[in-house]
């Protein structure tokens, strides 16, 4: 009798362990996916990111800094700084530290997409952390909130 007890206790463990396993690796997790042209990044977050781009003006050729929030519920323009009223730029804002800003709380969804050439040199930075630099190319730059499995962040994209 013992001996079934024993066996029944290992196989409800297993059984356990198992499936805490499988919710582990398959548990959905959101990310931000970031793209330019063949190269591609995956953030996984649990809260907030706070996002920017920050690039050359094609017309000014001076310093643009666009900044979002990224959260579940989707991408918000929050802020945007630039040096010089000029074509496609906005034409209020305050002046901070030698920069005209303007705040805004704007949903964008959950994909935001910019056209960058490649005089624009454009940095992104996640939660002020630069991570990426863009290559000597033109392209599409692009950022997606999705969700995935937990395990696609372990296992490497042949993307």
């Amino acid at each position: 009798m013992r001996c079934f007890w024993l066996n029944k206790k290992k196989y409800f463990l297993f059984l356990f362990l198992s499936v805490s396993i499988l919710y582990v690796i398959f548990r959905p997790v959101y990310v931000l996916e970031m793209s330019f042209n063949n190269h591609s990044m995956l953030f996984p977050f649990t809260s907030t990111l706070i996002l920017s781009v920050q690039y050359v003006h094609s017309v000014s050729l001076t310093d643009v800094v666009d900044v979002y929030r990224i959260n579940k519920t989707g991408i918000f323009a929050v802020e945007e700084k630039w040096k010089d009223f000029m074509a496609g730029q906005p034409l209020n804002g305050t002046i901070e530290n030698g920069y005209f800003v303007s705040r805004m709380d704007k949903n964008l969804g959950y994909e935001w997409k910019y056209w960058f050439i490649k005089e624009n040199r454009f940095e992104i930075r996640i939660d002020n952390r630069t991570v990426f630099v863009q290559p000597d190319e033109d392209g599409i730059l692009s950022f997606r909130i999705k969700q995935i499995p937990n395990y696609m962040l372990i296992v490497p994209s042949k993307r």
